[in-house]
């Protein structure tokens, strides 16, 4: 007589997407409309929180035995879904590199013994909450800002570009600033930040920057750009937001003056060395493009990910873009002067993810998956970026 645990596995079979990002995972099941889960991407070992992936002077290093932990406990922890012989779905970046995707893959259809997995590139990914299969696609996550056009359904990968423009330099902006402009009380002893010389986490950095901060519209932060080269002690007739006080330690509340929620956001619109923004990545992916697609996709601009969910993001990402298609550098080399934006059905930090779960609910995804027989004995993964086998 089968058991009832056996019944119930191969009574629910319903395929299972995960999107892993640097700072976030989530996950869910394909024909759900939300993941089930956003969880950080990390694992506890021996007590300690540990990053699944490790920035060291900006290099990733991967700890395999932390991702094998990880992805386990999406299945057994967060979605109590039994692995074996249920398909996957897993929205990744476009950069991610064979390595880990074969590691993916071992942990799935080997350890795991999924029936299949698939590869899907999260800009692509994203067009299909759309309904729409040509998109000038920005997501902006934790770590960079990364474009690709996708034409026909078909990723341009060859003009993919990216930029260290996301939210992990809005939280180095709001630790400098807050070195530079608030002060923190501690028993009853109020002090500049600076001097009590403390170190925020990632975690205390983003809930400053979702709860505290916001995005500056164009215009003002113009004007703050042009008092600041005036004086840098005095900002002229310029009138900052109101300040806030944010406890952390328990027992240690740091004021944070308007000119830190406020501006920290600027560090996604800077210019860096080389003159590239997240807006220039936009009008440079536009004229790589093709020339019969350009109006198209300027037509059709879809920016995803977390950190574009800040107040004031679009309304001030399109008025930099109108502002530098005028400039000398764009206006001769091209006649688009105007973007509009797609509003996708879902949050945008997991828009991507939207997508991987529509097409896991398709019936082409058993053709377009990679079945655990044949990679058990070849060991190939198909390579979406070169079109070819690898190994």
């Amino acid at each position: 007589m089968t058991s009832l645990i056996d019944s119930l596995a191969a009574s629910e079979k319903t395929v299972i997407v995960i999107d892993i990002g640097q700072a976030y995972t989530k996950c869910g099941f394909a024909g759900d409309s939300s993941p089930r889960h956003i969880i950080p991407t990390t694992v506890t070992i021996d007590g300690k929180t540990k990053h699944v992936f490790e920035n060291n002077s900006d290099v990733m290093i991967l700890h395999d035995d932390r991702l094998s932990e990880f992805i386990r406990s999406v299945y057994y922890k967060y979605n109590i879904a039994n692995s074996r012989g249920r398909r996957a779905v897993i929205v990744e970046s476009v950069i991610t590199p064979t390595r880990i995707r074969h590691l993916i893959a071992n942990i799935l259809l080997k350890q795991l013994e999924a029936l299949s997995v698939v590869f899907i590139p999260s800009h692509l990914a994203a067009t299909y909450t759309l309904g729409q299969n040509t998109a000038l696609v920005l997501d902006i996550g934790y770590k960079e800002a990364q474009i690709m056009p996708i034409t026909e359904g078909i990723p341009l990968a060859m003009q993919f570009d990216s930029l260290s423009y996301a939210g992990q330099a809005i939280h180095k902006q709001i630790q400098f600033l807050l070195e530079q402009h608030a002060t923190i009380t501690h028993q009853r002893t109020k002090q500049p930040f600076s001097s009590a010389k403390i170190k925020l986490s990632e975690e205390i950095l983003e809930d400053i920057k979702v709860r505290c901060c916001f995005i500056s519209p164009f215009t003002r932060a113009q004007i703050y750009a042009e008092d600041k080269l005036i004086s840098n002690e005095s900002k002229g007739s310029f009138k900052e937001a109101a300040s806030i006080d944010y406890p952390v330690d328990g027992d240690a509340m740091i004021h944070i003056p308007g000119i830190v929620r406020e501006f920290a956001c600027e560090a996604l619109f800077e210019q860096n060395i080389d003159g590239r923004s997240i807006a220039t990545l936009v009008l440079d992916s536009l004229l790589e493009a093709p020339i019969d697609f350009r109006r198209q996709l300027a037509d059709n601009i879809l920016v995803i990910g977390g950190t574009a969910m800040m107040p004031g993001f679009l309304h001030r990402f399109n008025a930099e873009l109108a502002h530098l298609a005028n400039l000398p550098a764009y206006i001769n080399r091209s006649v688009i002067k105007q973007f509009r934006f797609h509003s996708p059905p879902a949050h945008l930090n997991y828009a991507a993810w939207l997508g991987g779960s529509m097409f896991g609910a398709l019936d082409k995804l058993e053709s377009q998956s990679i079945q655990r027989e044949k990679y058990v004995e070849n060991g190939i993964l198909p390579d979406w970026f070169t079109d070819q086998q690898t190994s």
